[in-house]
């Protein structure tokens, strides 16, 4: 078959592909980004609010720890009140509530900035029909390097 035969082949098919199949197509892609980012944005998040409130209470546990053991004055009475300071300490549970908080709006919020673009392709291939069908084949584009370089590790430069 001669290569002058094939081409009115593929410009068929490619102008019935992108009429109403490319639409279809551009919304599910648009669909699934913004849903695969705010996965990640809320894996993200949780992660980071436990490794926030880890390090918090590593910190907060080693300033309270100082404060129970340095004491200038020789006294039981004070010992003892120091004592049920820090304990009273160790056990109040709101300091990770403010950690954990701090940690899941970090984490989320770095993924989202990180993710702009990506969020940008959705909204407009949710949106706009036009635009949006060029938006699909950016997400097409942007799915197929997703899963040849960092799922297969096509291109990658081997590591030893």
């Amino acid at each position: 078959m001669a290569i002058t035969a094939i081409i009115p082949k593929i410009t068929s098919a490619a102008k019935k592909f992108s009429g109403k199949p490319l639409a279809v197509t551009s919304k599910v892609l648009g669909v699934a980004a913004a849903a695969s980012v705010i996965y990640d944005a809320h894996v993200n998040g949780k992660e980071k609010a436990y490794a926030c409130d880890s390090k918090d209470s590593a910190d907060r546990y080693f300033n309270q720890y100082s404060q129970y053991m340095d004491c200038e004055k020789e006294s039981g009475t004070l010992a003892k009140l120091k004592k049920l300071w820090f304990d009273s300490q160790q056990n109040f549970s709101y300091y990770h509530i403010g950690s954990k908080s701090k940690g899941y709006l970090s984490g989320v919020g770095h993924t989202l900035v990180n993710n702009l673009p990506l969020i940008g392709l959705s909204a407009a291939a949710l949106k706009f029909k036009n635009v949006g069908k060029l938006a699909g084949v950016a997400l097409i584009v942007h799915g197929t390097k997703t899963l040849l370089y960092d799922v297969m590790g096509i291109g990658k430069k081997k590591s030893g």
